[in-house]
């Protein structure tokens, strides 16, 4: 058992507790030192002041796995760490006018070191319409907007209730309604405090004191790596806190609307069991949104528990025994080890096993061992099977001049980012938004009349954000990806990866090339192609020179009767003519449907106004 004093002096070292709202707890557990005495807890020892109770007020609680838990006078958790010392997360709270304190804020520290911070209800977007023209405005309730406005939203009026409250949806005596439509917000911290947040993404608002439900996260590609599952390590602590020595609090997902995914769905399975009614399979269920909440998730009794390696540079995560993953601090591929599935796979091709000694690193052929540290617990073995897929292309085969040169924070910060507010939203970040009608116009290319698709290779020219959506793994053709972004490149290559070895396509691999764009696009371009897609720079459209000299490019590049999907400034479309390139439609990306779902979650979005999706055909 740790004594006391070696546990403070952790908890009080420079840089562990940053929020000022801590600071004070911290500085008397350090005065009380010695004086703390130890008391028998469920799920290890608390150690208190002689004078004051075990299960409430300022405390720490060393755990089984030997985390700490430090609560502040309040009664609430403020610090986390890991039984090295490091710290995961932290909390603040303020007293509410009335209940249990209220969370401010919290920071939590990823796997590879970065800090990502969580502010209830950082994101708040209002909305007013005037009903005084409606007869009898002046006699609706609460009741009643709750129910106008499940009626819009297609949802019930309980849950309308659940997430807005008697101060979300207001009517004032003139007859305007006000909706304050309230989200959580996560932001990058790049000093690991909330000097200079930088908005990351949201989820529905939580009842932080009361967790009864779990959330739906919006923006969730623009997650850094591990922030899901160091949220949900919050989430499950504080759920935890609040249900000790009571039975389990049932939860479901709840939000208005829902987007169930596989991915949510593992992710909440890390700490929670998924139950369906009858005891039918939950997956299914969940996927359905109109039903999703008739899931219900109970606390698993063996969630996740995380030990960073501050000399090797690590953070192993270890699961009832069973190391479930690795990740690397400098890591310029990114990707954490993972177990390997049923198929012999991991993501990414990167897979952990466990000798009683060891951990096992595979990333292809390479396999790598390091020995295990005893305060991690681990009690299962797992070992790598002896004849592993080295003969099986990883992802970097598919940069045919080798994986691009990284440092890992790069690497790791290949997400689009997007800002709160009505900063105009970066070139590259935009090209997400344009895939739901980039799909439309394939589809609109593959329901066509008669269509025949041109036979020939595919040219993606700097749709680095994309690629993974526009490259079909089952497609028999030739793809040729010129880059410039070289982080997002790789991101894209990894995920192109997967898809593969989850389809069992990954011998097609071999007729997709990725190249840097600046030594490869003069000897791209001298092909022809069935297909083609470019994405010219918004920097680019007041050149119109280097405009004009791409979009013949593009049609010199084009066999007949071959199709382009080009972004680029509105006038282009009355220069194709001129390059025998005929016009099929053209669309102001700012008034797409991927832009409309943005800015129902960023309202203040500002897009490009000049730029506009094309649909090409070559003459």
């Amino acid at each position: 058992m740790q004594a006391p004093m070696t546990i403070l002096s952790t908890v009080t070292r420079r840089g562990t507790v940053v929020f000022h709202e801590n600071q004070d707890a911290l500085q008397v557990l350090a005065r009380a030192g010695a004086t703390l005495v130890a008391a028998t807890h469920p799920a290890g020892t608390v150690w208190h002041g002689p004078a004051a109770s075990p299960a409430s007020g300022l405390r720490l609680l060393v755990t089984a796995t030997g985390h700490t838990i430090v609560y502040g006078e309040h009664g609430r958790r403020v610090l986390y760490l890991d039984p090295g010392g490091t710290p995961l997360h932290e909390c603040a709270w303020e007293p509410a006018a009335t209940g249990p304190p209220r969370l401010v804020r919290a920071r939590l520290q990823l796997d590879w070191g970065q800090w990502v911070g969580l502010q209830p209800e950082g994101l708040v977007n209002v909305a007013s319409f005037d009903i005084s023209k409606k007869p009898g405005w002046q006699k609706l309730t609460a009741r009643d907007l709750q129910g106008m406005a499940a009626q819009a939203l297609g949802v019930m009026p309980d849950e309308i209730a659940f997430f807005y409250d008697q101060n979300s949806l207001t009517l004032d005596p003139q007859g305007r309604v006000t909706i304050r439509h309230r989200k959580d917000a996560f932001y990058i911290l790049e000093d690991g405090t909330f000097s200079q947040p930088r908005f990351l993404a949201c989820l529905g608002a939580m009842h932080w004191s009361q967790i009864d439900f779990l959330p739906v996260v919006e923006l969730f590609q623009s997650l850094l790596a591990g922030t899901g599952s160091a949220a949900f390590e919050l989430i499950r602590g504080l759920y935890d806190d609040q249900t000790a020595g009571g039975p389990p609090r049932l939860l479901r997902y709840r939000g208005i609307p829902t987007y169930p995914s596989p991915q949510a769905f593992q992710l909440f399975s890390t700490c929670f069991v998924p139950e369906a009614p009858g005891g039918a399979d939950p997956l299914p269920l969940f996927m359905d949104p109109a039903r999703s909440a008739q899931v219900t998730w109970r606390p698993r009794p063996d969630p996740p528990r995380r030990y960073f390696d501050a000399e090797r540079g690590l953070c192993v995560t270890v699961t009832a025994g069973a190391v479930t993953k690795v990740t690397r601090r400098d890591d310029p591929a990114a990707l954490p080890f993972g177990r390997p599935r049923k198929d012999g796979f991991a993501p990414g091709g990167r897979m952990v096993g466990t000798t009683t000694t060891a951990l096992q690193l595979q990333d292809g052929d390479r396999r790598e061992e390091l020995s295990l540290r005893p305060e991690w617990g681990v009690t299962r073995a797992n070992p790598l099977p002896e004849e592993s897929c080295s003969s099986t292309a990883t992802w970097q085969a598919l940069f045919r001049d080798g994986a691009p040169a990284l440092d890992a924070r790069r690497a790791y910060f290949a997400v689009p980012l997007y800002p709160d507010d009505d900063r105009p939203v970066e070139d590259a970040m935009t090209q997400p938004l344009a895939l739901e009608h980039v799909l439309d116009c394939l589809e609109r290319l593959s329901a066509a009349p008669g269509k025949a698709e041109v036979p020939g290779s595919v040219l993606i020219h700097d749709w680095d954000l994309l690629l993974s959506e526009l490259i079909d793994c089952a497609d028999a053709r030739t793809y040729t990806i010129l880059y410039t972004r070289p982080e997002f490149a790789q991101r894209q290559a990894q995920r192109l990866w997967d898809q593969a070895a989850a389809s069992g396509q990954l011998l097609n691999l071999q007729r997709v090339s990725f190249l840097p764009a600046d030594r490869h696009q003069d000897a791209a371009y001298a092909h022809s192609y069935g297909m083609l897609y470019r994405w010219i720079p918004f920097d680019w459209y007041k050149r119109r020179a280097d405009c004009e000299r791409s979009l013949e490019a593009v049609a010199k590049a084009l066999a007949r009767g071959g199709h382009v999907i080009l972004a680029g400034p509105p006038w282009l479309g009355e220069a194709c003519a001129r390059v025998s390139l005929r016009l099929l439609a053209s669309d102001q990306l700012a008034e797409t449907a991927g832009v409309r779902m943005h800015r129902a979650i960023l309202p203040k979005a500002r897009i490009n106004p000049e730029a506009t999706l094309f649909l090409m055909q070559k003459a």
